[in-house]
């Protein structure tokens, strides 16, 4: 494989990978807002407003992981028939 310093042409479409980076990130805020949630450290929301935030999270992340799925190409099963 030969490395260059040339940029690569990136696609101005949305692609699974970047599905899977946006299911991701909401996983990761999902969990750190949880962390703070569980032990009423809220910063600048209040109890409510975080619980909004967590809730809308989820929502994005069951979303995003949902299309990126449908997306995917999907593995053949060679089922063999006698």
């Amino acid at each position: 494989m030969e490395i260059t310093n040339e940029q690569n042409e990136e696609t101005p479409r949305l692609t699974v990978g970047d599905l899977g980076i946006a299911a991701w990130a909401c996983s990761e805020l999902f969990n750190f807002m949880l962390e703070g949630y569980e032990q009423e450290e809220y910063g600048e929301m209040t109890k409510e407003q975080t619980e909004q935030a967590l809730n809308k999270l989820r929502a994005s992340f069951v979303k995003f992981d949902a299309l990126a799925e449908a997306l995917s190409p999907k593995e053949e099963t060679s089922e063999s028939k006698d």
